[in-house]
């Protein structure tokens, strides 16, 4: 049986692990078109110019010309 020590450790590493492979990680928050950052969705505030991989949004705060 394993000990209650062993599975903290293991439950405390694992989403550490997975941070590192997740795709999204690296992307999120990412520099894209025009000075904007993607992310899942714009906020209201902001304006959508294009999308980023993994289907994220480009946003750019305020509202720039067209």
């Amino acid at each position: 049986m394993v000990s209650p020590f062993t599975v903290l450790v293991f439950l405390v590493f694992w989403d550490t692990g997975l941070a590192g492979l997740n795709p999204l990680s690296s992307e999120l928050y990412r520099r894209c078109y025009k000075n904007g950052t993607c992310r899942l969705e714009c906020f209201g505030s902001e304006m959508l110019v294009s999308y980023c991989m993994f289907q994220l949004e480009c946003c750019l705060k305020g509202n720039p010309d067209p």
